[in-house]
């Protein structure tokens, strides 16, 4: 613990950039730069940064800034300027690129390690931008400069609990870790920055998780890769993605690197583009028709997916007229009496080999679906759900669209505001950091009293 007799201010600084998009990006961008240009004892304060916890958005630049101070010969402007102009309207290419590489055939015959979708594809752009190439070994104890510790947050989907990619302390989380420590060290060296930013910063709906160790590693066939896949824990793969649903903030990792410095951290500076505000939901005002019922509809459907009586006539047609010309019942056998009796059997014929597959494949869909409504839903529920079938189309459609806005507001703001609030009273609450937190949230520029400013006195939100 350190000596309070001989506190020494800006020694050990802790940053945490929250998630946010770009928004986050480049707000994280313009603390560093000022950090950059605030001298403390002849020295800019961004040099006594020794800590960083980022989250989504904010691990972009989180992994660009402790990637550049590794390099030889680091220097702020060149890298302030080189990230900046990569991410400038004129040069940001990173959307079209990820795009085409996922419809792009030959990216996903070249790395058949990686599962085709739109988070791998993002992967795949970040490993070939300058500022992000490298692999997690630039972080090791014995190599880091300046910045001793390192944690870019993400999300694990076996769990629900943060998935830390950090240079100390446990990979992961504790119990994907802490029965596994030889097998997950064994590579987490190995693991590429561009996959760290993709599984920190894929957000819900948006992207799909990336799956550990399946997508992160080129060689399957490693002896270290094989250890890991066979254990209980990773055998079908961990799920992973945005650290912003279990701490948008980073605050909880950062509190856990303070704890495990020998001198502590005298400044934590959380760096939040999130806000206290949201968008209040509406609901959906559409009126109510009086059109068909989902099972009329449906039924309409179905009807076409059969073998209809007109597909057996028109055939029967079709061969009588070339039977009745053979027997000569017309006086003799005209040949136009073949093609018309034989066109207008083909038609039959087909439509009734039609009818016939489609009725096949209707009854084959129907009893999936039956099997999938067993085993999915309770027997008590089931009758509830299919009286929905009663109901008229326009309803449903209003009442499907306030479902899914309602989850979406409560899985984009709800639920990412209470977590923040719990992060914080977290945070706030801790007597040992009293004096050595502050908080710098993008909101606070445009000069206005916010909820955060009046109330308890430890709530008190600064820009530094």
């Amino acid at each position: 613990m350190p000596d309070k007799n001989n506190f020494e201010p800006f020694k050990n600084i802790g940053l945490c950039f929250s998630g946010g998009g770009y928004r986050a990006t480049f707000y994280a961008l313009g603390v560093v730069s000022y950090l950059n240009k605030i001298y403390y004892k002849n020295k800019p304060l961004l040099h006594s940064a020794k800590a960083l916890s980022t989250v989504s958005g904010g691990t972009l630049l989180g992994v660009a800034y402790a990637r550049a101070v590794q390099q030889d010969g680091y220097d702020f402007k060149q890298f302030f300027n080189l990230f900046y102009k990569t991410f400038t309207s004129e040069n940001d290419t990173l959307l079209e690129t990820a795009i085409a590489k996922l419809a792009d055939d030959t990216v996903w015959e070249a790395n058949p390690y990686k599962k085709r979708s739109l988070i791998n594809a993002f992967a795949l752009a970040y490993a070939e931008m300058p500022i992000f190439k490298g692999y997690f070994e630039l972080f090791k104890k014995e190599r880091i400069k300046q910045l001793e510790q390192v944690c870019f947050n993400a999300t694990d989907f076996s769990f629900g609990l943060t998935y830390r990619f950090q240079n100390r302390g446990y990979f992961g989380n504790t119990p994907l870790y802490k029965h596994y420590q030889k097998q997950v060290n064994a590579l987490r060296d190995k693991i590429e920055l561009s996959d760290v930013i993709a599984s920190s910063s894929c957000f819900p709906v948006g992207f799909e998780p990336l799956v550990f160790p399946d997508d992160y590693f080129k060689n399957h066939e490693t002896s270290d890769y094989k250890n890991l896949k066979g254990l209980d824990a990773f055998i079908d793969g961990v799920g992973i993605m945005d650290g912003g649903i279990a701490d948008n903030q980073g605050i909880g990792s950062m509190m856990l690197i303070s704890d495990r410095m020998d001198d502590g951290l005298d400044l934590i500076i959380v760096n939040d583009v999130g806000s206290y505000k949201m968008k209040p939901w509406i609901q959906d005002s559409t009126a109510i028709g009086k059109g068909s019922t989902i099972k009329k509809v449906i039924g309409k459907i179905l009807r076409y997916f059969t073998i209809k009586p007109m597909y057996w006539i028109t055939l029967l047609i079709g061969l009588l007229i070339i039977i009745l010309n053979s027997v000569l019942v017309f006086g003799s056998a005209f040949t136009s009496l073949y093609i018309i009796g034989s066109v207008i059997l083909g038609i039959g014929l087909t439509f009734s080999v039609l009818g016939l597959i489609a009725s096949i494949i209707k009854g084959f869909t129907l009893s999936r679906l039956k099997s999938v409504f067993k085993k999915n839903i309770p027997e008590p529920l089931l009758d509830d759900i299919l009286t929905f079938q009663k109901l008229d189309i326009s309803l449903i459609q209003r009442m499907l669209t306030d479902r899914i806005t309602s989850a979406s507001t409560m899985i984009n703001d709800v639920f990412l505001k209470q977590m923040r609030r719990l992060n914080y009273d977290l945070f706030y609450s801790k007597p040992e950091l009293v004096n050595k937190r502050i908080t710098t949230t993008i909101y606070k520029l445009n000069g206005q009293k916010s909820p955060y400013s009046k109330g308890r006195p430890s709530y008190v939100i600064m820009m530094l």
